[in-house]
């Protein structure tokens, strides 16, 4: 199955739209949540599955999905920022092989113990050197992705993902130093 992963629209609803309809030939539409849109909005008619990011205030939204071997989230409610523990934990309570989500607006793709976890990036930007947003395409069959640029539709090079994996390190121990001193 081939799958289009996008997160965090934040209103840039015209780029979706774009993305959506380039990447017309995919098998599912899947939605990391932060579209900052009320779950029956018309422009989210093309989408499979969505879930609650925290700028989504339409509670309407699930917050976690499992979809086949697929864990969908926003990862807010997971502490992402802070590593991956809790949604590992969630991925094997449901039999998850691929874990997807948003929220850091940092495209990654890591492999923990034989299960993915992949962030698309952000729709709207990344927060990197490169300034701009990303989205992904998701083979599950053997598991592939590809990331591409979010106007240019051209595949990222190495380096955003790099940035990506060294960003979310300084993340951890951003919340790793915050979570210490509340102690």
């Amino acid at each position: 199955m081939k799958i289009l992963v996008i997160s965090d629209i934040h209103y840039e609803n015209d780029i979706m739209a774009k993305v959506i309809a380039h990447e017309d030939h995919v098998d599912k539409i899947f939605c990391c949540g932060d579209t900052s849109l009320e779950v029956d909005d018309p422009k989210l008619k093309d989408i499979d599955l969505i879930v609650k990011g925290n700028h989504d205030f339409d509670d309407r939204f699930p917050i976690t999905i499992t979809y086949q071997n697929i864990l969908l989230t926003h990862g807010n409610h997971q502490f992402v920022y802070a590593g991956y523990d809790r949604l590992y934990k969630q991925a094997i309570e449901n039999h998850c092989q691929i874990v997807l989500h948003g929220h850091t607006h940092v495209p990654t793709h890591q492999v923990i113990n034989g299960i993915h976890f992949i962030n698309p990036g952000a729709i709207m930007i990344n927060r990197g050197s490169y300034g701009y947003g990303t989205y992904a395409i998701l083979e599950t069959d053997p598991v592939t992705v590809h990331f591409y640029h979010h106007k240019t539709f051209q595949m990222v090079d190495d380096e955003v993902l790099d940035e990506g994996l060294e960003t979310l390190e300084e993340f951890k121990e951003i919340a790793k130093n915050y979570l210490a001193s509340r102690k």
